[in-house]
This record gives C-alpha cells, sequence and structure tokens, in this order.
C-alpha cells in the first residue's frame, strides 16, 4: 500500500477519453464534505452532498445529502454545521456514502471549492477502508478563480477565495453556507459562472484548462 499522502504529490494526466471534450457538454458531479477540522490528518466527515450538472444545467433529482456518522471530538463542527453529537451518532455509515460516490468517479468530472483539501480526505478514508484504487479528473473553482484574480492583481487578499466571496463577483445571489447540499450547489453555479468568463463562446475544452492549474487527476484508496 502507497503512503496515504504520495497520492497527493502525483496527478496523473487527463484521461483521452476527456481531452476532447467541451466543457458545456461534460458531465458535472458537484461535491462538498462538512469537516471537523481543516487538518486532513485528522478531520472527520459530518456531511456529504452532490449534485450533478451539465451544460448550465443543474439535475435537482440527483441531489444527495447524508449526515455521516461521526463520534470523539468534533471540535467547531456542532456550532459551525449545526450538527449534534447526537445527529452524528445517528448518520450513515461513511462506506456506504463513498461507495455510492466513487460510482462518478469516471463518468464525470468532479466540480469542489478547494479540491486538495476534500480529496486529501477523502483518500484517507478510502485507503482506510481498504477500497481499491481510482483516478478521478477534479476542476476547482477556488483555483480558477485564483488565476483569474492574478491576471488582475499584484496581490490575492486573505478571504478573497472563499466560496461566497467568489460567488459575489459574479453576481451569484447569497447562498447559505456550512451545509453541505448547499455548497456543492453554491459550487456548480459558481463553475458555470467561470466558465463562461473563462470562453462565452463556450467552445473550450477540459484540456484548455490545463495551464490555470483548476484541473487535476488525483488517486485515491489503495494502489
Amino acid at each position: 500500500m502507497h503512503s496515504v499522502f504520495s497520492w497527493f504529490k502525483r496527478h496523473p494526466k487527463i484521461p483521452e477519453k476527456w481531452r476532447s471534450v467541451a466543457i458545456k457538454d461534460t458531465p458535472i458531479l458537484a461535491i462538498d464534505l462538512e469537516l471537523t477540522a481543516l487538518d486532513t490528518n485528522i478531520a472527520k466527515i459530518t456531511s456529504i452532498a452532490w449534485i450533478t450538472g451539465k451544460a448550465t444545467s443543474i439535475d435537482l433529482n440527483t441531489a444527495y445529502y447524508k449526515i455521516i456518522r461521526a463520534s470523539g471530538d468534533l471540535q467547531q463542527s456542532p456550532i459551525i454545521h449545526g450538527l449534534t453529537a447526537k445527529d452524528l451518532a445517528q448518520g450513515e455509515h461513511i462506506k456506504t456514502a463513498v461507495d455510492l460516490l466513487t460510482e462518478y468517479a469516471s463518468s464525470h468530472i468532479w466540480v469542489l471549492h478547494n479540491a486538495s483539501l476534500d480529496m486529501r480526505v477523502l483518500n484517507r478514508v478510502a485507503v482506510k477502508l481498504g477500497l481499491p484504487e481510482i483516478q478521478i479528473v477534479t476542476f476547482d473553482t477556488m483555483l480558477i478563480e485564483l488565476y483569474f484574480l492574478n491576471k488582475t492583481q499584484d496581490l490575492v487578499k486573505q478571504n478573497s477565495l472563499t466560496l461566497e466571496n467568489c460567488r459575489q463577483r459574479y453576481g451569484l445571489p447569497h447562498a447559505p453556507n456550512h451545509n453541505a447540499l448547499d455548497d456543492a450547489l453554491a459550487t456548480l453555479s459558481l463553475a458555470f459562472a467561470q466558465w463562461y468568463q473563462f470562453d462565452k463562446k463556450g467552445d473550450a475544452g477540459l484540456s484548455d484548462f490545463l495551464h490555470t492549474k483548476a484541473l487535476k487527476v488525483y488517486t485515491i484508496g489503495e494502489g
């Protein structure tokens, strides 16, 4: 078994099947995890949500949200996310959610805000569960926004890359935060706005985003 973190330094190439696909024709899975901490070595998943979309449309029928079973030190999670120890004790086992989630590994591009954080945690969970290694293509709405800001600003201000602040720059409405499904929806609509900003004609393919560093392939599970 490889080191839990060796995967993070290894970003395989984008699979050939995605390279020539226009972003507007790409099946997308927006995903969000609510965590007990930002330290990925100890963070526990308290809830998970995702929703699919394509061509600037969101398929609400695919919305998934589950509270995940957790115990021990929950840190500030009950205050921030509104999930009590009782809620978490009655939550879904993480394996059930991860098994469902990984069904989207090869069929969709995963869209996340700060992908490295959530993917590190998912990798740690997948390794612990003994799941086989899989590769996932991700698009990071935080990194594409950083790319845009670096083109117009000498210094990117602190907190300017939060999900809410990124959405404000595109005139998107305020979205409730600290709920995994709300954040997944907010991330997906932000991605649509960013893609329009990147290419208003809608002809850009996934490979056109490689230089922005927002598009990456992550490996999770045991190799």
